[in-house]
């Protein structure tokens, strides 16, 4: 018998000795762990917050190579130090304090990216509020979650649903066993169908079509807007479909799961404003819009922007 064969008999036979099991595989967390993780670091950054000034408060969330729109020459700011530095030259942001708080987010099918949209007030120093709405979208790094690309604007007093709800919460199996290396490429190709078709059917109607049932846009109100239908009720009409607006997308961000993403890029009007000297460009603005896709043959359609 040889050594091998009679030890493993021995172990076999003595009463207690228990042959240790394999390792059970790590079971992933669902999205909507995920998604819950996310929100909960938005709220400590937010809890954070009472405490610094404005530009440190969001400084301290920001990746080193977010991403910001911004007014002037340069339509965004890509880093975490241009950020803050813009936040400070602005005298209404530079002493102020903010609080916020998460009222609709996302994750990807991997859990390495998602986005929170909410409400938040800005308070200067003499205790005039300002009411706002944020967008923050952020990917899962060493230091925790992280945010790839922020943006803010104010908005109108009025009560607002800020009861947290997902959206778009992704289902992991169908993502599991892909490679999205063009994922990218499809995403930003679907902003450009979008801008194209809204040449064609306007803008309204484009937004309809392109846009997710349980899409959110900043709009003009107190609230978000939400439903691609709403998003698209509430567009400025135009009396000839196409007329008013192009855009484009520059550049953008991606999940390695292909299923979440988002596109950054500049609107241009397509009259002149009143009162622009006729040999003075038309100024664009810049936009990020986060797109989202079901399955990886599901088209990209956009859920927050």
């Amino acid at each position: 018998m040889s050594p091998v064969l009679f030890w493993s008999i021995l172990v076999a036979a003595v009463p207690g000795v228990v042959q240790a099991a394999e390792p059970a595989a790590a079971v992933a967390p669902t999205p909507a762990v995920q998604l819950a993780e996310l929100v909960a670091a938005d709220k400590a950054f937010a809890e954070r917050a009472r405490e610094l000034p404005f530009p440190d408060a969001i400084g301290a969330m920001l990746a080193p190579d977010a991403v910001m729109p911004a007014r002037g020459a340069k339509p965004f700011l890509r880093s975490r130090e241009e950020i803050v530095a813009y936040l400070k030259a602005n005298p209404a942001a530079a002493s102020a304090r903010a609080e916020w708080v998460p009222a609709r987010g996302g994750v990807s099918a991997d859990g390495k990216q998602g986005f929170t949209a909410g409400y938040l007030t800005i308070t200067q120093p003499d205790g005039t509020k300002q009411p706002g709405k944020y967008m923050t979208y952020w990917g899962r790094t060493a230091d925790g979650w992280r945010a790839l690309a922020y943006k803010r604007a104010p908005r109108p007093e009025g009560e607002v649903d800020n009861v947290f709800r997902a959206l778009g919460l992704p289902d992991a199996a169908a993502w599991r066993s892909t490679t999205q290396h063009d994922a990218l490429d499809t995403l930003l190709a679907a902003e450009r169908a979008f801008a194209a078709k809204a040449q064609v059917i306007g803008v309204g109607p484009a937004f309809a079509e392109y846009g997710r049932a349980d899409a959110i846009n900043m709009g003009a109100g107190a609230g978000y807007t939400e439903s691609a239908a709403a998003i698209a009720a509430g567009s400025d009409p135009e009396p000839v479909p196409g007329q008013s607006i192009d855009w484009g997308p520059d550049f953008g961000i991606v999940s390695a799961s292909g299923d979440l993403g988002v596109s950054f890029g500049r609107i241009v009007p397509k009259q002149r404003p009143p009162g622009l000297a006729a040999d003075a460009p038309i100024p664009a603005s810049p936009f990020f819009t986060i797109w989202h896709r079901d399955t990886p043959a599901s088209p990209w359609r956009f859920i927050a922007e």
